[in-house]
C-alpha cells in the first residue's frame, strides 16, 4: 500500500516524541502569525536539532526566508543522521523542502532549507541572522568575523541569560555586529512564564504533591518570583530566598523541597564551598529533597549526606536541569519565533542604514521584543525625549517600529522613538 507522504513524516515525528504533529505544525502556523514573522529578502543561520528543538528552521521557511541554513552534528542528543531526517519529515509536514549540504532539490528548485553537518565561514558570511542556538555555537571570532558588517545575532534567551563562551561579544562589539537579547515577557508569546509550569513538573516527577507541601525557593534572578507563584497557587507554603548563606536553621525545618533556581550566580549553591554542605542540610532537613532548576550543585555530595536530589544531574552555572522542551513543543516555538522575530527586526533597521551601536531596542506591537546585550551600549538614550530634538523618522522603518509612533502615524517627526539611540548617532533618513 503507497502511503501519503505527510503519514510517513508523521511516523518519523511521532519516533522523535512529538506525540501530535498535527498540533506541532498548527502551533508553527499560529504563532509565525501572532508575531507576524517576515523573513523574506532575508538568510537565516541556525541549527538543526531533534525533538522538540527540530522547529526552528521550519518556523524560518515557514516565515518566508530566502535561504535557511541549518548546522547539525553528531551529538550525545542524536546522530546528525536522525536529525536531518527528523527535519526533513517536519518540513513534509509542513510543505517545504529539505536538502542535505544545500543540495538543489526537484526540478532544479533551490530546497527551503539546506542541512549542512560540515562548518564553514561561507556559511557564516552569508546570513543575515545568525542565532545562538547549540550547534551554531560557539559564536567565537573565528565565526563573528565571517559575518557580513549587518548581519545581527539575535539570541534564543533574555540578555541576562547569555553565556560569555557562547558569543564572542568583544569580537561583536570591534564589528560593529549587533547582539540582541529576546524580552520572552512579550505578551505575544509570554514564554519566560513557563518557568512556573515546568518547576511544577520537576517536583511532580520528584514525587513532591506541590499542594499543602513546605517547599523553600532558593533564587536570586528573576526565576525565583515566576516559579513561587506559580507554586502558591498549586496550593504549596512557599519561601523564597535569595540565598542560603545567612538563613536560620529553622527556615528550613520541616521543608519538603528545595528547588534550586539560580541561573545567574556563578559559585556553588549546595556542596563544598557553597551556602550549605550535604552535612547541613542532613542536620537540619534530612527528609527535604533538593531540586535543581538551575545553579550548581555538588550532587554526590548530597547524596553521600543521605540527601535526595532531582534530577540528579552535574552541570555547571548559567545552564537550566531540563529546558522548557520538557512541557512540549509550545515554549520552544513561541521562543525560537520571538527569536527571529527580534533578529527580522533587528536585521531590517541594519540593512536600511541603522547603525549597530544605535541598536539597542526593538519593538512589536508596542513592547520591548529584543533588547541589546549589556557590554555592547555605551550611554543609551531617548533620542529626542532627552536630547529634546525632533529627528525625522524614515517611513520604511515606520512599521518595524509601531509604539509609540502609532500617535505619530501622519506625522513625518517623532520626539520619542520606539528606537533606543546612543546620542552620538542618528538615523539616516
Amino acid at each position: 500500500m503507497i502511503r501519503h507522504p505527510t503519514a510517513a513524516a508523521g511516523d518519523t515525528l511521532r519516533r522523535a516524541g512529538i506525540a501530535n504533529p498535527a498540533r506541532l505544525l498548527r502551533l508553527l502556523n499560529e504563532t509565525v502569525a501572532a508575531l507576524e514573522l517576515d523573513l523574506a529578502g532575508l538568510v537565516v543561520l541556525t541549527e538543526a536539532a531533534s525533538g522538540p528543538y527540530m522547529v526552528t528552521p521550519v518556523l524560518a521557511a515557514l516565515a518566508g526566508a530566502d535561504r535557511v541554513l541549518a548546522l547539525t552534528r553528531d551529538s550525545r542528543y542524536a546522530p546528525a543522521s536522525i536529525v536531518i531526517a527528523q527535519t526533513q519529515a517536519l518540513a513534509a509536514w509542513a510543505g517545504l523542502s529539505v536538502a542535505h549540504a544545500g543540495a538543489i532539490g526537484a526540478g532544479g528548485l533551490a530546497p527551503a532549507i539546506g542541512i549542512h553537518t560540515v562548518r564553514s565561514a561561507d556559511l557564516f558570511a552569508a546570513a543575515d541572522i545568525v542565532t545562538n542556538l547549540g550547534f551554531v555555537r560557539p559564536l567565537d571570532a573565528a565565526a563573528v568575523s565571517a559575518l557580513k558588517p549587518t548581519a545581527v545575532v539575535p539570541l534564543m534567551c533574555e540578555a541576562w541569560e547569555v553565556r560569555p563562551d557562547d558569543v564572542a561579544l568583544d569580537v561583536c562589539r570591534q564589528r560593529g555586529i549587533p547582539v540582541l537579547g529576546t524580552n520572552e515577557d512579550h505578551p505575544a508569546v509570554d514564554v519566560f512564564a513557563y518557568s512556573g509550569p515546568l518547576c511544577l513538573k520537576l517536583l511532580f516527577d520528584a514525587q513532591i504533591e506541590v499542594h499543602k507541601s513546605r517547599i523553600v525557593i532558593v533564587s536570586g534572578d528573576q526565576f525565583g518570583p515566576v516559579i513561587e507563584h506559580a507554586l502558591a497557587r498549586a496550593g504549596a507554603a512557599v519561601r523564597r530566598f535569595p540565598d542560603l548563606r545567612n538563613i536560620p536553621p529553622a527556615d528550613l525545618v520541616g521543608a519538603d523541597a528545595l528547588i534550586i533556581a539560580d541561573y545567574t550566580r556563578p559559585d556553588m549553591i549546595l556542596g563544598p564551598d557553597g551556602d550549605l554542605t550535604g552535612a547541613d542540610l542532613a542536620r537540619t532537613c534530612p527528609a527535604a529533597t533538593v531540586v535543581q532548576f538551575a545553579g550548581r550543585v555538588a550532587v554526590t555530595d548530597l547524596t553521600r549526606a543521605g540527601i535526595a536530589v532531582h534530577p540528579g544531574l552535574e552541570f555547571g552555572p548559567h545552564r537550566m536541569a531540563v529546558t522548557l522542551a520538557g512541557l512540549g513543543p509550545r515554549p520552544v516555538v513561541e521562543l525560537h519565533a520571538a527569536g527571529l522575530k527580534v533578529g527580522e527586526l533587528a536585521a531590517r533597521a541594519r540593512l536600511t542604514g541603522v547603525p549597530s551601536a544605535a541598536l539597542t531596542t526593538v519593538y512589536f506591537g508596542g513592547h520591548v521584543t529584543g533588547v541589546a546585550v549589556a557590554g555592547l551600549l555605551t550611554e543609551p538614550r531617548w533620542l529626542g525625549q532627552e536630547t529634546g530634538h525632533s529627528e525625522r523618522f524614515p517611513e520604511k522603518l515606520r512599521r518595524y517600529f509601531p509604539a509609540p509612533l502609532a500617535s505619530h502615524s501622519s506625522s513625518t517627526t517623532c520626539k520619542n522613538w520606539v528606537l533606543t539611540l546612543n546620542a552620538k548617532h542618528s538615523v539616516p533618513t
